[in-house]
């Protein structure tokens, strides 16, 4: 693939990323804040879900694109490909945990896939590293 074209997708990738994991923290940070209080502590989050929605779009897509390229004409090992595979997995399991609370917030449940996310930041950037 072509180095520019490469290189936005990378930058498309991190940036959704940080949107996500960004997005994911101050979640948790307002959730807490607020889980005593009488008003919604989702009033704040209303406004984010579209760019939420738009950067986990743009992330899914973008990655795909990577790891095609990086599997394809990459010299991955075969440690390299498992990190990839556990990153993936890791990411379906944040997806469908993101699913099931979505209405946890009436619940004062907090959604543990911040925490999986952080550890999916981390998979990427050791990737990108080595």
């Amino acid at each position: 693939m072509n180095q520019i074209i490469f290189t936005f997708f990378l930058w498309l990738h991190s940036m959704s990323a940080g949107i996500w994991l960004g997005g994911s923290l101050l979640y948790l940070i307002k959730s807490y804040k607020y889980k005593d209080k009488k008003i919604s502590s989702l009033d704040f989050i209303s406004d984010y879900n579209s760019v939420l929605l738009v950067s986990s779009i743009l992330l899914f897509f973008s990655g795909v694109i990577i790891a095609f390229d990086r599997l394809t004409y990459g010299d991955y090992s075969s440690s390299k490909a498992i990190l990839l595979l556990i990153k993936v997995l890791l990411t379906f399991v944040v997806l469908f945990l993101t699913w099931n609370n979505r209405n946890a917030v009436k619940e004062n449940r907090i959604n543990p896939s911040i925490f999986i996310s952080m550890i999916i930041y981390l998979i990427a950037t050791i990737l990108s590293v080595y």
